[in-house]
């Protein structure tokens, strides 16, 4: 009996131990579930670890980076300029109708980058002769041109709507020349006197002039055209006609030739718009921002060509092809130095006298008034701004 009860009584205490134990599990376990959860935290210190480790790789990737640099910076500014181009640049076709230094600060402008400058791409084109010039403007194939103001104004009055946005020559720039035997302009009464075309510059000089003297165009002087300023010399110097119209620099090469100047227009101070900026009405009102760029392109090309006379004679020697330095000293001392202005207006006077030589032989011209052939909004927002006495230095 007794042994059985100890037998009892030693099960019971194993039971006891392996409840403790079983206790003493769950009281571990509710106080696990009570704390909070810190085993996730070492769980994602772990994968931010690696990112720190990773510098290493990303410092050897980066001379590959460099070494891809230099290339980057080469296609840079090419892409730029391309997208440039592409974007900003306006492309238009100048004209200019003579071969004159009253048309150097187109040239000027064009080469000296001034176009780019202000956003246009401009092809310059040399189409002898106002009156040629005027139709191709009308019919849109040119943009923009510097011509002699007798063109524009007899479109106008044709029916036309070519304006004068601004005024290179205002005066008359040219001489009479005539051969050796010719010693007063007296002395062309029963020969012929050459001009480029009828009712450009080279004509009214003649035709004006003439008439100062008492001589009658047409009658007492013939008047012959030759196509251009260049023919005209040729033909005097060939000896088909006795006289001709010239500014620098066949004014120059005609005195080389051993041809007399008989009349110094300029010293007689007739105002004429003999070099002005013209465009049709329709272009100017729907490409307003191109004009206003151009008139400023231009005016800052005035500018250099009187602050910068050696390139300035240099891009005049390229146009008119000749290097000779007294043929451009003195075209650029007329023209640029002497009878360009600063601030490139149209001076009414200069078209009223254009005016009245035209209503001798047009009614329409009578009625007519500068202002009908003029609009000088863009040169006069230049000035208002002190955009013109900055190139200066004023």
């Amino acid at each position: 009996m007794a042994g059985v009860v100890a037998k009892r009584l030693s099960n019971w205490s194993k039971n006891r131990s392996l409840v403790s134990i079983v206790l003493a599990l769950l009281i571990a376990s509710l106080i696990g579930c009570a704390q909070p959860p810190a085993t996730p935290t070492p769980t994602q210190a772990p994968k931010a670890a690696p990112t720190k480790e990773a510098k290493p790789e990303a410092k050897e990737a980066t001379p590959q980076a460099k070494a891809a640099t230099p290339q980057a910076k080469e296609a840079k500014p090419q892409a730029t300029a391309v997208a440039k181009a592409a974007t900003k640049l306006a492309k238009i076709k100048v004209a200019y109708d003579s071969v004159s230094g009253a048309y150097a600060p187109l040239w000027i402008t064009k080469e000296k980058g001034l176009f780019e400058k202000y956003g246009l791409d401009v092809e310059v084109a040399y189409i002898a002769g106002g009156p040629t010039v005027t139709p191709a403007m009308l019919a849109g194939e040119i943009s923009l041109a510097t011509q002699g103001g007798m063109a524009p104004i007899n479109a106008n009055l044709a029916g036309g709507d070519i304006v004068i946005v601004a005024g290179l020559t205002n005066v008359i720039g040219m001489s009479i020349f005539g051969q050796p035997s010719i010693q007063r302009i007296e002395d062309f009464k029963g020969k012929a006197i050459g001009v480029s075309r009828f009712g450009t510059g080279t004509d009214f000089a003649a035709r004006y002039t003439l008439k100062m003297f008492g001589l009658t165009p047409g009658q007492d002087v013939a008047i012959k055209e030759s196509g251009g300023t260049p023919e005209t010399l040729a033909a005097m110097q060939a000896g088909g006609i006795q006289g001709g119209v010239f500014g620098p620099p066949n004014s120059v090469l005609a005195k080389k030739a051993g041809l007399r100047e008989v009349v110094n227009i300029p010293d007689l101070a007739i105002p004429y718009a003999m070099a002005t900026i013209a465009t049709s009405k329709k272009y100017m009102e729907t490409n307003q921002e191109t004009v206003r760029n151009f008139v400023k392109a231009m005016v800052e090309g005035i500018a250099v060509a009187r602050q910068d006379k050696e390139f300035a004679m240099k891009i005049i020697g390229q146009y008119i092809k000749n290097e000779d330095r007294e043929v451009l000293e003195e075209t650029w001392a007329l023209y640029t130095n002497k009878l360009l202005p600063k601030v490139p207006y149209v001076d009414p006077k200069a078209v009223q006298t254009m005016l009245d030589e035209i209503a001798l032989t047009n009614p329409k011209a009578k009625e007519a008034k500068p202002a009908d052939f003029i609009d000088s909004r863009f040169v006069k927002e230049l000035d208002d701004s002190g955009f013109i006495k900055k190139l200066y230095g004023e």
